[in-house]
């Protein structure tokens, strides 16, 4: 099978899987992890150690794929036992039912973590940000799952199955529970306690083989490294699921663009360094400082962006591309910290980047990444706040060329 002759779409996991599912005639969960692997380092054309270099160095990367890794070995320990497991994930409190019973599965928060004490956060990810905002910051006794499992480590295979009952609420309002929280493991009467969930047999879990991992940074991370080829299979099928969309789609492909591009400089000769032409307080705003080409000497502050999908037409050479040209968090206003505007001195350059799918998409020859360096002065204002960035920079593909980047 030739994976890089598929149709990835715009290369969003869900059109990954459902390329996958067309070329090789089987449902994504039929697919063999080792096919998953190739298929979305082809779409990407990267290899498995870059993916592995890219979750294991970029926390908002590892911390989800650590949660559902976790999730997957549950899986597939109640699975070689014969045990029935119900999946439910997406942003319910509800990850998994068994006999009947509604669980939620959890990771240890490092901090607070240590020797025979272990730490879980249980609030809402979504909705209210803190306490201060709400208590809705925190799941209610009413919506939280009859239990909570939390790993304790997974060499000794060591899992804590405590009873909503016995979770500690919060000191403001009795109704919700803490967190995080934390627990004395050792000798606890529900460590490894299976009968809370009605399985009174002796459980075994996964022992996986010897081979190295091909994701051996991320696997070391995770602490799973001992299970062989079964840590890149925990860590592929938590990416290749369209409920876990995010991972990929909103993390993974924008940390991807990056590494991808130093790589390619470095190779190509081009020196990359952090921000230093910036106001003192506005030094965060810009990426790094790049070669504009390899013999100048000056270094020019760029701001690396790949495009708002949602918002681009594609029609090959005729394609129209947008890109978002704004901060994550902030108010649109002109307040000097608070606004999520760019001011127009924060970078001389915008570093717009198409991954594989997309240029081919719009090239409709080749699968590349492409890199378009374009000056400041060539980007929209807003419309209110003419010192700040509009939100959305709009492009059309073929006078985009003009800017191409060439190493």
């Amino acid at each position: 099978m030739v994976f890089e002759k598929i149709n990835f779409g715009t290369g969003r996991i869900g059109e990954i899987i459902n390329g996958l599912e067309k070329s090789l005639g089987k449902k994504i969960r039929e697919i063999p992890y080792d096919s998953k692997i190739k298929g979305i380092c082809a779409a990407m054309q990267i290899t498995p150690g870059e993916l592995d270099d890219v979750i294991a160095k970029n926390s908002p990367v590892l911390r989800p794929v650590k949660g559902h890794c976790f999730e997957i070995y549950f899986d597939e320990t109640l699975n070689q036992n014969n045990v029935s497991c119900e999946i439910v994930g997406g942003d319910s409190s509800v990850d998994r039912i068994v006999n009947n019973k509604s669980l939620q599965l959890k990771t240890p928060t490092l901090a607070g973590t240590k020797q025979n004490v272990v730490t879980y956060k249980t609030h809402n990810t979504h909705g209210a940000k803190s306490e201060q905002e709400s208590m809705s910051y925190y799941h209610s006794e009413e919506s939280f799952a009859d239990y909570l499992v939390g790993l304790v480590s997974y060499q000794p295979e060591r899992l804590i199955i405590l009873k909503k009952k016995d979770l500690p609420r919060h000191g403001k309002d009795k109704r919700y529970i803490q967190s995080p929280f934390s627990v004395t493991w050792k000798e606890h009467l529900d460590l490894n306690n299976f009968n809370n969930l009605g399985v009174t047999k002796n459980i075994t879990f996964p022992s996986g083989d010897k081979k190295t991992p091909l994701f051996k940074k991320t696997a070391a991370e995770i602490g799973i490294n001992h299970l062989g080829s079964l840590a890149d299979k925990l860590i592929v099928e938590s990416i290749v699921s369209e409920s876990n969309f995010r991972i990929w789609d909103m993390s993974i492909r924008g940390f991807l663009r990056e590494q991808v591009f130093r790589k390619k400089a470095d190779s190509s000769g081009i020196i990359v360094r952090k921000t230093e032409n910036s106001a003192k307080n506005r030094t965060d705003k810009a990426d790094f400082n790049i070669q504009k080409t390899k013999n100048s000497k000056k270094m020019e502050s760029v701001q690396i962006k790949g495009i708002s999908t949602n918002n681009c037409k594609f029609f090959g050479l005729d394609s129209l591309i947008v890109t978002e040209t704004q901060l994550t968090r902030g108010r649109v206003n002109n307040h000097p910290t608070q606004s999520r505007l760019y001011l127009r001195s924060d970078f001389q350059y915008l570093l717009l980047v198409l991954d594989p799918p997309i240029s081919k998409l719009c090239n409709q020859q080749e699968s590349r990444w492409e890199y378009y360096l374009i000056p400041e002065s060539n980007l929209l204002s807003h419309s209110t706040f003419k010192n700040r960035l509009s939100s959305h920079q709009r492009f059309s593909y073929r006078e985009m060329q003009k800017f191409e980047y060439r190493f």
